[in-house]
């Protein structure tokens, strides 16, 4: 769940907006929500661009997260954890909002810009994710082998009951693990896969 002043910020970002059918859209800039109200730079300062400062100077070192439906506080809470844990890492969080149709568009953009994007979603292997993964191959996004993938949804496997978040818990699906998955793929920790950690 997003705090009070995120909520408040995310009112006022999206305020009047209207998002056409069949278009997701950014949720989060590199540096933060505020990112959205005003020109700021993945260091923070607002007198240069993405990747003239110290953050996300390479492709290599921009994560995109695309969240479809009920995990995307938990992306944006991810997000902060990365970008706090290490500067050099620029964090874009994008709401898809719908599977069918893809935003192709935000899709191919947010490829062009990062290096990394991770799929995070409330549903299990075949679903959103495997879209985009299918669309980004017919696109040629995966081609030349410079763009990391990873898509993260619900293991095929029987949950005991438990609260929603012991249950996202054992799923791998709160924001520790969003962030630990963005580390990862960016070879800033040794983080270990979630079938290893049984």
């Amino acid at each position: 769940m997003l705090c009070k002043c995120s909520q408040w910020h995310l009112s006022y970002i999206f305020l009047g907006t209207a998002v056409e059918i069949g278009k997701g859209r950014i949720i989060r800039k590199p540096g933060g929500v505020r990112a959205m109200q005003e020109v700021i730079t993945a260091n923070g300062s607002t007198d240069s661009t993405l990747g003239a400062g110290s953050r996300g100077q390479k492709r290599e070192d921009r994560v995109a997260i695309l969240s479809f439906g009920t995990r995307l506080s938990e992306a944006l809470i991810a997000a902060d954890e990365v970008e706090e844990k290490d500067p050099d890492l620029a964090v874009t969080v994008a709401d898809a909002r719908f599977m069918k149709p893809l935003d192709v568009d935000m899709i191919r953009d947010l490829v062009k810009e990062n290096g990394i994007i991770i799929t995070v979603e409330e549903g299990s292997i075949g679903g959103f994710g495997d879209h985009v993964l299918h669309f980004l191959s017919l696109d040629g996004a995966l081609d030349d082998g410079d763009l990391k993938f990873r898509p993260m949804v619900l293991p095929d496997t029987y949950f005991e009951a438990a609260t929603q978040y012991e249950q996202y818990e054992m799923a791998g699906l709160n924001s520790h693990h969003i962030s630990g998955t963005c580390l990862r793929l960016a070879k800033k920790v040794d983080v270990p896969v979630l079938s290893e950690v049984e």
